[in-house]
């Protein structure tokens, strides 16, 4: 499965959107946190439908005081959504709303765990997501790292999720003024993309049988009778 992670120049969506359509040919494209919003949205719809693509991308409802979403758009139809639950002290302040459950999203590939930007912080969303074995983890980042530090504990937690869900995990970032990103991490952990300060598309190969072998099968060892104190 041929995926291709977008890292475009943040506040021109419609012109990126075409440029990056146009020039590759993939199975799926993914774009990042807030690429589109309620204002470009109706056009992009029009663009993918004569481009005949399919596209993760995140999205910012303007209807809804920003909300940040995941959409899956299947040749200019929207087939499936997700509601970024995880916060940031920021995004609470400035009186955003959570969704209200931690879920994978569907497409005509199989299921997919979409984790937006913070909530890769949380290994309790990708492993709520991984319970639904999900062929891959896309995490859609808004900004670039703001310093080395951050990309480095950035890609160390990707990493992380990766190796205990055992499943490919897959991130872009938009090319801004701070550090943007391009990364994948196979299912053991091993690095098989990094690109930082490059605007563009990048195309990966993903071995979806690889993606979730689940060799050791961290999944099946868990006791959650043990796990309720993280509810509470």
């Amino acid at each position: 499965m041929k995926v291709l992670l977008a890292v475009p120049y943040k506040g021109n969506s419609i012109y990126e959107l075409r440029k990056i359509l146009s020039q590759n040919d993939v199975d799926l494209y993914v774009f990042p946190e807030g690429f589109l919003d309620s204002n470009t949205l109706t056009e992009a719809l029009k663009i993918i439908k004569n481009e005949q693509k399919y596209i993760i991308t995140g999205f910012k409802d303007l209807r809804n005081n920003g909300q940040h979403k995941v959409l899956v758009i299947d040749n200019g139809k929207i087939v499936d959504e997700y509601t970024k639950c995880i916060l940031t002290k920021g995004e609470k302040e400035k009186g955003k709303q959570h969704g209200e459950k931690i879920t994978c999203v569907n497409t005509k590939f199989g299921k997919i765990g979409v984790l937006i930007c913070y909530e890769i912080h949380f290994p309790e969303v990708a492993r709520i997501m991984s319970l639904e074995d999900p062929i891959m983890l896309i995490n859609i980042i808004g900004t670039g790292m703001y310093h080395d530090l951050q990309l480095e504990q950035w890609t160390t937690l990707a990493k992380a999720r990766a190796i205990e869900n055992e499943v490919y995990i897959l991130g872009c970032s938009h090319y801004e003024e701070e550090i943007p990103l391009a990364y994948v991490y196979n299912s053991v952990g091993r690095c098989e993309l990094m690109k930082t300060n490059e605007c563009g598309g990048f195309v990966v190969e993903v071995d979806l049988d690889k993606s979730n072998a689940k060799v050791i099968n961290y999944l099946e060892d868990r006791v959650p009778r043990l796990f309720n104190v993280l509810s509470e």
